[in-house]
């Protein structure tokens, strides 16, 4: 085999690792509104004996632009969730699929406080959702928890002042 023809094979094993890499992001773009919505469902499901005594929650359609450092965009159409009750409101804001050690994040806006909601997948590969609180200056980064019915209502609780 000639040099041309090493570097024409090592040329095609290229594209396709990008093609193969695009095609991958894309996907997961294609299913992160779903992935959004689905959590969004299980929150509403804990959520209904506060809607039941005057919780409103609505879906705010919003675009989020993502770019990658490969040069990927992307413009997609994704919903927020407003949670309002004891004259506050709590947004669920998913801004990113796209992040650095997971595969989502939904930052939770309203009373200063910030605090993220963020989807990785485990060690067998399955995806879960967890809940982190930044840190308070000169104080060491909490440890994320389990977004689970317990930790979701003490977010609410607390930032809605209930």
């Amino acid at each position: 085999m000639s040099k041309a023809e090493e570097l024409a094979v090592k040329l095609k094993q290229k594209q396709r690792t990008r093609a193969d890499a695009e095609a991958s992001d894309d996907t997961a773009i294609e299913h992160w509104p779903t992935q959004v919505y689905e959590m969004y469902n299980v929150l509403e499901t804990w959520l209904e004996p506060l809607i039941e005594a005057g919780l409103s929650i609505r879906r705010v359609p919003t675009r989020v632009f993502e770019s990658l450092p490969t040069g990927a965009t992307f413009n997609y159409a994704i919903d927020k969730l407003q949670i309002e009750g004891n004259h506050k409101t709590l947004t669920l804001d998913p801004i990113a699929r796209f992040i650095a050690g997971g595969t989502g994040r939904v930052d939770i806006l309203g009373n200063g406080k910030e605090r993220y909601i963020y989807r990785i997948e485990n060690d067998h590969g399955e995806p879960q959702w967890q809940i982190q609180t930044s840190a308070g200056p000169g104080q060491p980064k909490p440890a994320p928890m389990r977004l689970d019915e317990d930790t979701f209502l003490a977010v609410i609780q607390d930032g809605l002042d209930l």
